[in-house]
């Protein structure tokens, strides 16, 4: 068990967010992040509290002064992919125990990015995670009244360019693992519409996007308000789940109900664009918009028209666009499908996050249970002119 932080008076940890002091929040967080952002967070709860547990905590300083804010959700994991036993019995019956666990989580696990924790320049770095650390000794207690035990802790996840936390988290016997890289494009300058942005690609990428743009002429994309989200849910649900479906590995599944109240919450900073054929949905796209980043969220597609219509493809071109109507710096979509995200010019950045299981030799033996998200090979494309390389 970790050591208590030296700087922290006392903590308080609760299972709602509408136990918790708002005032004490808002204090740490300053709403730097739509992810720990009391609006989101409350959305996300109401939505999501019969499919999982959530914690969140607020650490005080000795003059009662909250220095720490934190959101935690325990999630059950699950590996997808099917696998034969044909070898190594002894090692496969152990990795298979080890993908189907309860993961205790810091972060959000429905996005991508630093979206765990906040905390003030009253403690230091290092402060903070041994603060941390015993935030999470103290719920796995909690917890286990409940009879539900929390074999691993997670960490999610950490821009591996910054690597602030290394040493910190490795001290307090965390292991680290490089996952999917996020594919980011940065927005230039002189785009302030889409046709600058296919302007500045090279011809064959200009004319890969031209066919895009043909072959998806025939849908209407809308922008759907929070109650055209409900009345839309059936399709949305499908579209979402044909999605997730093809995931090898899960973390929880979204309520898709979450995106008509991240609408409600949210407005603006929330997007929800809808894609139609003739009146059907056939695909959406989601994003928040926050701190001049548009943060790609979740797709949903149908693939039976996906290759004709080429929806994929036209969703991504919708996110520029978007990122270009906010006057966004960065657009930010994710992880997976890499290559093709490539060919719209954005570019690998490394994430990393920290995982820490209870017992030594499983903790050993975490590899293999995260061997599925570390980094896919892929070949980066170079779609811009020179001028406008990144």
């Amino acid at each position: 068990m970790s050591k208590n932080s030296k700087q922290v008076a006392k903590r308080e940890i609760v299972s709602s967010i509408h136990s918790l002091d708002r005032d004490a929040w808002n204090t740490v967080t300053k709403n730097d992040n739509i992810y720990l952002s009391y609006s989101y967070l409350a959305a996300l709860e109401e939505i999501m509290n019969r499919e999982m547990d959530f914690y969140y905590s607020i650490s005080y300083d000795f003059e009662n002064k909250p220095v720490l804010a934190a959101s935690f959700q325990v999630v059950l994991f699950s590996d997808k992919k099917k696998r034969k036993n044909t070898f190594q019995d002894k090692y496969c019956l152990v990795k298979n125990k080890l993908l189907s666990f309860n993961i205790l989580v810091c972060g959000n696990v429905f996005s991508d990015g630093e979206n765990g924790f906040i905390y003030g320049n009253e403690i230091s770095k290092k402060e903070a995670i041994i603060e941390l650390t015993a935030i999470t000794e103290e719920i796995k207690i909690i917890s286990k009244k409940t009879n539900k035990k929390l074999p691993v802790v997670l960490f999610k996840e950490f821009w591996a360019k910054e690597d602030t936390y290394t040493k910190s988290f490795k001290k307090q016997s965390f292991r680290e693992f490089m996952i999917d890289v996020n594919m980011v494009l940065p927005i230039h300058e002189s785009w302030n519409s889409l046709d600058d942005y296919l302007f500045s690609l090279k011809t064959k990428y200009r004319t890969r996007a031209n066919s895009v743009f043909k072959k998806s002429e025939d849908l209407v994309i809308k922008n759907l308000s929070a109650d055209e989200i409900v009345t839309y849910n059936s399709e949305v649900k499908t579209l979402f789940n044909n999605v997730v479906d093809n995931a090898s590995f899960s973390l929880g599944a979204l309520n898709t109900m979450a995106f008509a109240k991240f609408k409600e919450a949210l407005k603006e900073q929330f997007n929800f664009k809808a894609a139609f054929l003739e009146d059907k949905m056939v695909g959406f796209c989601t994003s928040f918009f926050h701190n001049n980043i548009l943060e790609a969220n979740y797709v949903g597609i149908d693939y039976t028209y996906n290759q004709d219509k080429a929806i994929y493809q036209r969703l991504l071109y919708e996110y520029v666009e978007i990122a270009l109507e906010l006057n966004a710096t960065e657009l930010q979509l994710g992880r997976t499908s890499e290559l093709i995200k490539s060919a719209i010019g954005a570019v690998p950045e490394n994430m990393k996050l920290y995982a820490k299981h209870k017992s030594t030799i499983p903790n050993l033996l975490l590899k293999p249970a995260f061997h599925f998200i570390s980094p896919s090979k892929f070949e980066l494309r170079q779609p811009f002119k020179i001028e406008y390389a990144l």
